[in-house]
């Protein structure tokens, strides 16, 4: 039963675009991170950081809750 409903999942092209995307919004948040922790962008450093939280905290919502956004 739970293979066909991932293989139905699979299939569906919103969820795969779904999944594409957050995967790599994930890399984009882990990229600034790592560019935030190396001390870039010191001016709006408070502000990237709290862009980053937001962008963990909708990925990890989207992850748990199998949101479609």
């Amino acid at each position: 039963m739970i293979l066909n409903g991932l293989t139905s999942i699979m299939q569906d092209p919103n969820t795969a675009n779904q999944g594409d995307l957050i995967f790599k919004l994930d890399q984009d948040r882990a990229w600034l991170l790592e560019n935030l922790d190396k001390g870039k962008w010191t001016e709006i450093r408070s502000e990237l950081a709290a862009l980053e939280r937001k962008i963990s905290k909708l990925i990890i919502s989207v992850q748990e809750n199998n949101v479609d956004i």
